[in-house]
């Protein structure tokens, strides 16, 4: 019988250990990857229409998207030396809604590239040869950061992977022993309202002070603009009332560089935008 109970005790200790493997490393690709100034790089997995399972590099600071397959081998590289830039804080603008069959029918890998300036704003379509397919002066209201699939822990065909990002500017992929749940995917997908209720900051950029304009959603009475720098540190956190309807925001204080805000509410996290600070 005792035996039998060091058993049991072995077999649930062995169950009771998660599984994470490191599977590989890349450099980068940390989304507060710095280079001269600040640019954040990217790491995701895409499931591609035409060629499949892939994970995607995107590398601000040397205009360059690298696809891998699934094995971490590259597969292509391409080059973003086309892609216009309105700012010297960045070195390019924002990548999303890398895709092959989205914007036309062809196999080539196309992206939406988007520049947010404050002051200038501009989104193009390109795909892998450098061909501009789309170019309007207008960027979309969402978060620029991150791409619409990019989550830290994605299911995939390969078993289940976690991302995460270092201040080396590395990102590493760990194999998860688990999976993750349907349920958890969903809150993940509700988690951030497209509740537009922020402005854009004016002036940006801003070098004494900077208003925000901002409307609460329906059965809200107060909630907080959090500031945050592009590392994801956050600064400081500014109380609003729905009795008005802009915040102006002291920036003095503050070291020269790009910041991001978003508005908190007992209901909603709404879209980030982007502040930039000058001396």
């Amino acid at each position: 019988m005792k035996q039998l109970l060091v058993i049991l005790l072995l077999i649930m200790g062995t169950h009771a250990q998660a599984q994470f493997t490191l599977e590989h490393t890349y450099d980068s690709a940390a989304t507060y990857n710095f280079c001269p100034g600040p640019g954040s790089s990217q790491l995701m997995y895409l499931k591609l229409e035409a060629s499949g399972e892939r994970y995607v590099k995107i590398n601000r600071c040397g205009k360059l998207i690298s696809l891998y397959d699934m094995d971490h081998s590259l597969v292509k590289n391409i080059s973003l030396d086309m892609v216009y830039t309105a700012s010297p804080y960045f070195t390019i603008g924002y990548i999303m809604y890398i895709s092959e069959h989205l914007f036309n029918l062809d196999d080539k890998l196309e992206f939406m590239y988007v520049v947010d300036s404050g002051t200038y704003k501009i989104t193009q379509v390109y795909n892998e040869t450098g061909e501009l397919l789309f170019s309007e002066l207008g960027s979309p209201d969402v978060i620029l950061t991150m791409h619409a699939q990019q989550y830290p822990i994605y299911n995939t065909d390969n078993g289940t992977k976690l991302m995460l990002s270092y201040e080396t500017g590395e990102a590493k992929v760990f194999g998860l022993g688990g999976m993750l749940g349907t349920e958890i995917d969903v809150a993940n997908t509700q988690l951030v309202s497209t509740y537009s209720a922020l402005s854009n900051p004016y002036p940006n950029p801003a070098q004494q002070a900077t208003t925000i304009d901002y409307t609460l959603p329906e059965g809200n009475t107060t909630g907080e603009i959090i500031l945050f720098r592009i590392t994801g540190e956050e600064i400081a956190r500014y109380p609003v009332t729905n009795a008005y309807s802009s915040i102006q925001i002291p920036t003095n204080n503050l070291i020269p560089g790009n910041y991001f805000y978003t508005l908190q509410t007992t209901s909603v996290i709404t879209e980030t935008k982007h502040l930039i600070i000058i001396q």
